[in-house]
């Protein structure tokens, strides 16, 4: 079911409950994701049907683990899952992109500008890279890699003794 002059499915009533006034930006980056999301292949053709419930939805359901005002790193953000949908659901975040190729990081930077998330920085390179540098009490990602290698790249950008 797809809303009017849309080419995303309409929300399901999930996305109502879980973005409650902030649907439309969540629906805008639904439009993002079926349009250019496609076009620079950062999600596939057969994946606008599923938007919502098995992406948008599904990345946002998490948003209520993470205290008011925390600082979060998504590694390999892509398409933005769930690193810009946390951040669509949540403005009171401060969330931090970090994404290895340029492609993606310019998707993500447009994303960002035309959905006006000021409280987001696209970063371009490796979450290794950023080791050191930088420190948050929360990281997230989504089909980046295994586990054990995942964690690898996620328990340097931690307060020491987090896990």
């Amino acid at each position: 079911m797809k809303h009017e002059g849309s080419i995303a499915p309409a929300p399901s009533r999930s996305a109502s409950e879980v973005f409650g006034d902030r649907l439309p930006i969540a629906i805008a980056y639904a439009e993002l994701l079926a349009t250019t999301g496609i076009e620079h292949g950062l999600i596939g053709p057969r994946e606008t049907a599923k938007l919502w419930d098995r992406h948008i939805v599904n990345c946002a359901v998490m948003e209520s683990l993470l205290p008011h005002l925390s600082k979060v790193i998504d590694i390999g953000s892509g398409a933005g899952l769930p690193g810009l949908v946390l951040a669509i659901a949540r403005p009171d975040l401060q969330v931090t992109l970090i994404e290895p190729l340029q492609r993606r990081t310019n998707w993500l930077e447009v994303a960002v500008k035309e959905l006006g998330l000021s409280h987001v920085r696209v970063w371009r390179g490796r979450a290794e890279e950023f080791a050191g540098r930088v420190q948050v009490p929360y990281v997230t990602a989504r089909a980046v890699a295994r586990l054990d290698k995942l964690y690898g790249w996620a328990a340097p950008l931690l307060p020491e003794g987090a896990s």
